[in-house]
Formats: structure tokens, sequence, C-alpha cells
């Protein structure tokens, strides 16, 4: 089943543009992974230090396996370093409902 995760956090003062940088070339790598399908990094309207990260991949698993590797490969400490408090991440499964 097609999974779609959501992962918001809030930055520390003066860390946006160093985060979008980041996750620029993270996701360079991210948009290779199997199972990958979508991604888009967005930021609150209302208090620019709010980020979303949406994704969406061919299954929970083949998330999991990506955020291994962004365990592994340090990613997910660098983004932790300019949050202010630990991101949350969801995963939900997605619904067909076109029918």
């Amino acid at each position: 089943m097609t999974a779609s995760v959501l992962l918001e956090g809030f930055l520390k003062d003066g860390e946006r543009d160093g985060f979008t940088a980041l996750l620029t070339e993270k996701f360079k790598v991210t948009r290779t992974f199997d199972g990958f399908q979508t991604i888009d990094l967005t930021y609150n309207v209302e208090d620019p230090s709010n980020w979303v990260i949406t994704e969406r991949w061919d299954s929970k698993e083949d998330y999991q396996k990506y955020l291994q590797f962004r365990q592994e490969d340090g990613t997910l400490d660098e983004v932790a370093s300019v949050c202010r408090d630990a991101p949350s991440v969801r995963i939900f499964d997605i619904v067909e409902t076109s029918a």
C-alpha cells in the first residue's frame, strides 16, 4: 500500500537558508531510492521556522529502508542539530477513494 510520510519540525533562529540548502542536496539522493515517488519541503507562512516535509513512497517498508539509510549517513543528526526539538515523523497509508 502506498505510504504518505509527514515530517514536521521547528528550526532554530537563523537556520532556514542552511536547512533549505541541506535538503536541496539530500533530496537529490532521496529521489534515487527504490519505492520513492515524491518529496516536498514546505514552510509555514505564519511561522517561517515551522517546516513540513511530505513524502510519498510505494510502501512503508520502502520508506523505512530509506529512513535507516538517512540515520546511518548522519542526515537525521544534521537535521536535528538545526531544530529546536526533535522533528515528528508520521506514516500514513493512502486509501484510494477515486473509484
